[in-house]
């Protein structure tokens, strides 16, 4: 080698050592300031509780090389699902709106006297009280709202609170996830570090856990989209595996046979939460579109029976009778209601349902906003089918009946078993007949309830022995006791429940006639007895009941629109028109009625059984096969693995399952 070259070569040398000196003093420094860093962290949020618990010792001596980890999560992928709406246009603005004006709602409730008193009574799921109002603050914090709270003592509620109650339960899951991915960059260290905790063995094995429907997506949905995105390592790499194949089987499930937690109005919000976390933060463009298929079907069905602010048509689980005062509506009024006012009449319970939804990137397709607010041609009829609620092959096992106008809706439900078991069991939860009577004003509508009374008086449940069928908007309904029904102690008794509001029945004939904003009611009950009682429940004391006494009682009610029939001699000449035939309904349990749409129904009673047998204008009702959805602007037909949603003057949609996950096609516009 020259000498040159040398000189070249010991240059080089130099400048590698220098390099390296300034490289090691950096990150001496680095070390320093984060250990200076951690430090401090630590005693400001621990120095609340240090009289009432020690620290444990990992969190006295934190490990740097972890607590690096935890500082540094994975950055967010690119993702390429658009969405639906502008950020200026004006439906998203309003969306806004309505967002902000939950957030404040829950964010003035006092976080403080919660806190004491989950600990007073020893509250076993503390989480869904407290997690909505800190994730609500914590959200407001670049608004000139959130400079009225402390961020800081958010974070120290929410650490003390994962150290009293560690269990990774379902309603902890939704908000508790969300608060992680919206504020990890900004949380205090000793927080991340204890969301860190939670995906290490044995406690990830606590994400997989199931139960009801709603349960099992709060918490795997929630679960998945933390395995996938926060950056920690996972101490059961197949746990991330199984919540994917659950919700994956739950899809093809929704789109071949149907839900088994059909348009619950309680837990609709809570199933949703789960999956919002999984379409707004994983990393992975499948799991999105996964998610993202799975709330499609949720706001489908949400769209399509959707009255006015109240969950129309039959439940698998809830009876709304409220305005925007549900967990299914409250969701569904922050993607398609209006007035931002009416978050302060919504109850706190509600409210924090819509919270996630509120906070979330997820806007429904475009298509179900005229179907979900009723902008579209009424009235239509629709007819569902469900599943066993737990299978994923047991199909056509609920019958499910639908008819909405502009003024009213009416759902009811059949259900193919004479059951008396009363807990474990979703039968006392079911809605079997829902009337939603629309109140022009927006503030109330009127809903009134048909059927036995084995869970209770206020005739909501599958009641051992009630049988129905419906035919748009009359309907006949019988409850004939059997040795079986009296041995188990079914009252002998039927009820039709609605609102005190309403007033006493005006008489004609055999008839009970209510007018209800804009439409007559008209009932013609038999029984042993027909008695009106003024009240039926201290907890929703505001209902009275026309009741039905006896084993043998049965029912014909009917709806018109008082536009077709202005006054109430109008409405007698009507029903002189009407014709009902129940000569054999004493010995035989036959009924038969022409209705004041001209429609012919017939039901005869089975005694042993528990639907009946049915015939409409001639034909006879068959269950065999139905359609897991079927109407004028929405279908899925059995097995087909598509849903397709057809509004006028736009776009047909559709949404259909393939084996390697959802796909979506847009139609022409006819």
């Amino acid at each position: 080698m020259s000498a040159v070259g040398d000189r070249i070569e010991r240059k080089r040398s130099h400048t590698t050592t220098i390099i390296k000196k300034v490289m090691n003093t950096l990150f001496k420094i680095l070390i320093g300031l984060t250990a200076i860093f951690i430090f401090a962290s630590g005693c400001r949020s621990h120095s609340v509780n240090s009289q009432s618990q020690k620290p444990d010792l990992e969190t006295q001596i934190p490990n740097l090389l972890l607590e690096d980890f935890a500082l540094n999560s994975v950055p967010p992928k690119n993702l390429i699902i658009p969405q639906p709406l502008k950020v200026n246009s004006s439906e998203e603005i309003a969306f806004q709106a309505r967002s902000l004006a939950i957030q404040k709602k829950l964010a003035a409730l006092n976080l403080d006297e919660k806190e004491a008193w989950w600990r007073q009574i020893k509250l076993g799921d503390p989480h869904k009280y407290l997690l909505p109002i800190i994730l609500a603050r914590l959200s407001l914090q670049n608004q000139p709202d959130g400079k009225k709270y402390d961020s800081q003592h958010s974070w120290d509620v929410l650490l003390k609170l994962d150290q009293d109650q560690p269990d990774l339960y379902h309603f902890r899951a939704p908000l508790d996830v969300r608060i992680f991915f919206l504020f990890k960059d900004s949380m205090p260290l000793d927080v991340k570090l204890a969301y860190r905790r939670q995906l290490e063995s044995p406690r990830v094995l606590e994400w997989t856990e199931g139960g009801t429907e709603n349960h099992t997506f709060m918490q795997r949905a929630s679960g998945l989209a933390l395995m996938n995105a926060s950056g920690f390592p996972v101490g059961d790499p197949a746990s991330a595996a199984t919540n994917e194949a659950w919700l994956r089987s739950e899809l093809n499930k929704f789109l071949t046979i149907g839900q088994g937690e059909f348009h619950s109005s309680i837990y609709y919000g809570y199933s949703i939460s789960g999956l919002l976390n999984l379409y707004d933060f994983s990393q992975d463009q499948k799991l999105r579109e996964l998610a993202k298929g799975l709330l499609d079907w949720y706001a489908v069905n949400m769209a399509l029976r959707l009255s006015w602010g109240t969950a129309g048509g039959a439940e698998s689980r809830g009876f709304d009778r409220n305005t925007w005062n549900n967990g299914l509506t409250a969701v569904a009024w922050l993607w398609w209601g209006n007035q931002p006012e009416l978050a302060e009449k919504m109850d706190e319970k509600y409210a924090q349902l819509a919270l996630p939804a509120a906070l979330s990137s997820y806007r429904p397709p475009e298509i179900l906003t005229a179907i979900a607010r009723k902008e579209i041609p009424l009235p239509f009829e629709a007819r569902a089918s469900h599943p066993a609620y737990y299978s994923y092959h047991e199909s056509n096992r609920l019958w499910e009946t639908f008819y909405i106008t502009k003024n009213y809706s009416l759902g009811t439900l059949l259900e193919p078993a004479r059951v008396y078991q009363v807990k474990g069991t979703i039968r006392a939860q079911y809605a079997t007949y829902k009337l939603v009577v629309r109140d022009p004003k927006g503030q109330q509508n009127a809903v009134i309830s048909l059927g036995g009374t084995y869970h209770g008086l206020q005739a909501t449940g599958r009641s051992p022995g009630d049988q129905l069928v419906q035919k748009r908007g009359a309907v006949i309904f019988q409850l004939r006791l059997n040795q079986t029904d009296l041995k188990a102690g079914v009252p002998a008794a039927s009820h039709l429940v609605l609102p005190q509001d309403y007033g006493q029945p005006q008489r004609y004939n055999n008839w009970y006639i209510w007018k209800i904003h804009n439409i007559w009611l008209v009932a013609r009950p038999w029984g042993d007895k027909i008695e009106l009682k003024s009240s039926i429940s201290e907890k929703q004391p505001n209902l009275q009941a026309l009741a039905a006494e006896g084993n043998q009682t049965a029912w014909i009610t009917d709806v018109a629109a008082v536009d077709d029939y202005p006054n109430f001699q109008q409405l007698k000449t009507a029903l002189d028109q009407t014709e009902i035939q129940a000569q054999d309904w004493k010995n035989q349990g036959k009924l038969s009625y022409k209705s004041l749409a001209g429609d012919r129904l017939t039901l005869t009673y089975q005694k042993n059984g528990a639907i009946g047998d049915a015939v409409i204008n001639g034909e006879k009702r068959v269950l065999e096969n139905w359609p897991v959805l079927d109407s004028p602007y929405i279908q899925e037909q059995l097995y087909s693995g598509q849903l397709e949603v057809k509004v006028p003057q736009q776009p047909s949609w559709r949404l259909r399952g393939t084996l390697m996950g959802p796909i979506w096609e847009v139609g022409k516009q006819k």
